[in-house]
C-alpha cells in the first residue's frame, strides 16, 4: 500500500486508478534502467520515488507515443560508453586478424617490411574513419537531444 505520497493525492494527476498505475510503472522503468530522479528522495524505493515525481509534478502524463529524451545517471552513461567502446575495439580487433589471415592465406608468402607499412597504412584509415564516424555520430545525437528539448 502506497503511504507516501497518499494515493489521494495522485489521483487528481490522472483520469483514473489505471492510468496513474501505468504511470507509475512507466517511469518507475525509467529509474530502473537508470534514468536520474528529478526530485530528491530518502527513500530507495523507485515506485515511490516515482510517485513523489508525480506528486511534486517533475514528472506529468502524456498521451499518444511520446519517445522523451531521458538523462541517465553519470554512472549508468559511463558504463554504456565504456560497454560501447570495449564492443567497437574488439570488432576493429577482429576485422584486423581476418584482414592479416587473408592476406597470409592468398599470398603464401613471408611478409616483408613494405608488406607490413602498406597493412599498417590501412589500419590507420580505418580507424581515422570510424573515428569520424563516431564523432559525426555523437555530434549528430547531441543534436538530436537539444531538439527535443
Amino acid at each position: 500500500m502506497l503511504v507516501k505520497p497518499p494515493m489521494e493525492q495522485l489521483l487528481h494527476k490522472a483520469e483514473n486508478r489505471y492510468t496513474l498505475a501505468i504511470l507509475v510503472a512507466k517511469r518507475a522503468r525509467q529509474l530502473v534502467d537508470g534514468a536520474q530522479p528529478l526530485t530528491e528522495s530518502d527513500s530507495p524505493n523507485l515506485v515511490t520515488i516515482a510517485c513523489e515525481e508525480i506528486a511534486a509534478d517533475t514528472v506529468r502524463l502524456v498521451r499518444g507515443h511520446v519517445n522523451p529524451h531521458i538523462q541517465l545517471r553519470p554512472e549508468i552513461e559511463a558504463a554504456r560508453l565504456a560497454a560501447r567502446n570495449a564492443a567497437m575495439n574488439a570488432s576493429s580487433a577482429e576485422a584486423i586478424r581476418e584482414e592479416l589471415d587473408q592476406i597470409a592465406g592468398s599470398t603464401g608468402e613471408d611478409f616483408d617490411e613494405s608488406d607490413a607499412k602498406i597493412i599498417v597504412d590501412e589500419i590507420e584509415k580505418n580507424i581515422e574513419a570510424q573515428n569520424e564516424a563516431e564523432t559525426t555520430e555523437s555530434a549528430t545525437s547531441d543534436d538530436l537531444a537539444e531538439t527535443e528539448e
